[in-house]
C-alpha cells in the first residue's frame, strides 16, 4: 500500500522506454559526470551543495504534485475519461483495455508526489551521513561510493524532470485539443464487409 505510487512504472508502452530509462541515463551521465569532475562546483553533500540546494525544490514539487493528483481525481471531464491515443495505446500491467487520461494521469503525478519526497528524504539523509561516510571509506571507495549514489540520486531526479514534463505537456496541449475524429466513407465500409 505504501509503495502504491510506483505503480507508474507498470504503465505500457514501446515510447515509455524512452522517458523511463533513455533520458533519465542521459540527464543522469550528465549532472553526474559535472558533480565528479567539475573544478568549482563545491561537495554535492554539503549543507550549499548540490543535494542541499535541491531540498526546498522538493518541499515545492511534492505540493504541485499532490494539488496536480488532487485536481485529478476530482474533475469531471469527458476530456480525462477518453483513452490515451497511440498505437498501440497505453496499458498497464496485464491489463487489455487502454489506460484512459484520468488514471494515467493519476498514476503519473502520485509517482511525482512520492519521488518528490523521496528525493528530499534520500538527499537529507545522505547530507547527514556523508561527513561520517568521508571517515569511514578511503580513497577508491569513497569514490565509487560516491558515484554510485550520485548516479542513482541523478537518475531518480532526471526521471522526475522527464516525467513532470510529460505531465505538464498532458496538461497544458493535449487535453485541450479534441482527438482526431475518423470519418469513414459509407463505401469503404461496405467494402469491408
Amino acid at each position: 500500500m505504501l509503495l502504491a505510487p510506483l505503480n507508474y512504472w507498470r504503465v505500457r508502452h514501446p515510447v515509455k522506454g524512452m522517458w523511463d530509462f533513455l533520458f533519465p541515463a542521459l540527464g543522469a551521465v550528465g549532472l553526474t559526470a559535472a558533480l565528479m569532475l567539475w573544478p568549482a562546483i563545491p561537495s554535492p553533500y554539503g549543507a550549499t551543495g548540490f543535494l542541499g540546494g535541491l531540498q526546498n525544490l522538493y518541499a515545492i514539487l511534492g505540493g504541485f504534485f499532490v494539488a496536480a493528483l488532487t485536481l485529478l481525481s476530482t474533475a469531471d471531464s469527458r476530456a480525462l475519461r477518453q483513452p490515451l491515443a497511440g498505437s498501440p495505446p497505453p496499458k498497464f500491467g496485464t491489463e487489455t483495455v487502454p489506460l484512459d487520461r484520468r488514471r494515467f494521469l493519476c498514476l503519473l503525478f502520485g509517482y511525482l508526489a512520492f519521488s518528490a519526497f523521496g528525493l528530499y528524504a534520500l538527499g537529507f539523509i545522505a547530507t547527514l551521513l556523508a561527513p561520517g561516510a568521508r571517515e569511514i571509506l578511503a580513497g577508491p571507495a569513497r569514490t565509487v561510493a560516491s558515484l554510485a549514489f550520485l548516479l542513482f540520486y541523478t537518475f531518480w531526479l532526471s526521471h522526475v524532470f522527464v516525467s513532470t514534463m510529460v505531465g505538464l505537456y498532458y496538461f497544458t496541449d493535449r487535453l485541450q485539443r479534441p482527438d482526431p475524429v475518423l470519418i469513414r466513407d459509407t463505401d469503404d465500409l461496405q467494402a469491408a464487409e
